[in-house]
């Protein structure tokens, strides 16, 4: 809903700036600032073995939603080992990325050229340091679960100037139950609550204060997480809580034992999650 009566309106922009800023200062608190999750050559690895031998119909269906023809133009916000970038370019699309993590652009060329995929131009800049000038204008823009970012309206406006056609945006729609143990296990492990960022929700609300009357189409599906051993499933969980000394390990561990299912030669920690498909038209 979009409130405008001044004595009664919600402010979704602030709304989704001051709970970044929250979740930012915990992550920075626990050394996990500036985006080094993403950077982690673990993380990397895992991702994109995912992409290359894992099920793929999350992305073909994204790609079919977008419906995207060839030979457009695309920009690519946060395309971290080129999820979407990759297959775009592949189907005859001129795609161009913004992404800040070093091993994630790396990641990106190594499965470019696997799938002999068209060359793909690369900003590597956070997409709240890219100028306007840099971005360029393309017929489509896409961010996918890569809005961690805050000043959400500059990041927004701006992400509507580099469209001609469509902007299209996939974002969550967290609960307890979706935060795969975060919200469990933080508070046991650190005393506080755990601050994630704020979800879909917010986000359309916040276009609908810029002026961006958008679409929105809301998913829930299985969310399983797939690791090739026990020991890179504790790594990623000591590594996403935090986990520094040894009773946090052996709480993390208990919760894995519990929650883990062997799968073929690896394991999944078994979930649901809802995810929001957010887009607009240009006229």
């Amino acid at each position: 809903m979009c409130y405008t009566n001044p004595g009664t309106a919600i402010d979704y922009i602030s709304l989704w700036d001051e709970q970044h800023a929250r979740s930012l200062a915990q992550k920075e608190r626990m050394g996990e600032g500036g985006g080094t999750f993403w950077s982690n050559q673990d993380v990397v690895d895992r991702f994109v073995r995912n992409l290359i031998s894992g099920d793929r119909s999350r992305i073909e269906n994204q790609i079919a939603g977008m419906q995207i023809p060839p030979g457009s133009s695309v920009l690519d916000i946060g395309a971290g080992p080129g999820t979407l970038a990759v297959p775009l370019a592949l189907a005859g699309c001129r795609v161009t990325v913004v992404e800040p993590s070093v091993p994630m652009g790396a990641a990106m060329e190594e499965y470019r050229r696997v799938v002999n995929a068209p060359p793909i131009r690369a900003i590597r800049s956070r997409w709240e340091d890219v100028t306007p000038e840099d971005a360029g204008v393309h017929d489509v823009v896409v961010a996918s679960r890569s809005l961690s970012m805050g000043d959400i309206r500059s990041s927004l406006l701006k992400m509507d100037a580099a469209a001609r056609r469509a902007v299209h945006l996939y974002w969550f729609l967290p609960s307890p139950s979706d935060s795969g143990g975060n919200a469990e296990l933080w508070p046991v492990l650190h005393g506080e609550p755990y601050c994630g960022e704020a979800g879909a929700d917010v986000l359309w609300n916040a276009l609908c204060q810029l002026g961006i009357y958008a679409n929105m189409h809301v998913e829930t599906k299985e969310r399983n997480h797939r690791y090739a051993s026990f020991e890179e499933l504790r790594r990623d969980y000591y590594n996403r809580l935090s986990v520094a000394e040894d009773w946090q390990r052996e709480i993390v561990d208990a919760f894995l034992l519990e929650r883990t299912v062997p799968e073929g030669s690896g394991y999944v920690v078994p979930g649901r999650s809802r995810s929001a498909h957010i887009w607009w038209e240009k006229q």
